[in-house]
């Protein structure tokens, strides 16, 4: 296998901690892979366009605390796709 890009490598640390079936947030997913929040924003928009995660946005109206935020999911595809990895 060719070596992966580090952008590469994180969409898969991504996937690996969604394929828990939990809901997060992109500032605990960035705490967790120990990344910014843009980058994991980024690279969720992307797995996104795989249909790899769901990302609900939830506004701040309908938020506890008040602020916007975004939950991630994984998907059936990509918990499909991260089980099939030969990593």
């Amino acid at each position: 296998m060719t070596e992966l890009l580090t952008s590469d490598k994180k969409k898969i640390e991504l996937l690996k901690v969604l394929s828990d079936g939990k809901v997060y947030t992109y500032y605990r997913l960035s705490k967790i892979i120990k990344t910014n929040y843009e980058t994991v924003k980024k690279n969720c928009n992307f797995l996104e366009l795989l249909n790899f995660v769901e990302i609900i946005k939830v506004d701040k109206e309908e938020s506890a605390s008040g602020v916007a935020s975004y939950r991630v999911k994984i998907t059936e595809k990509g918990l499909k796709f991260i089980k099939n990895l030969k990593m």
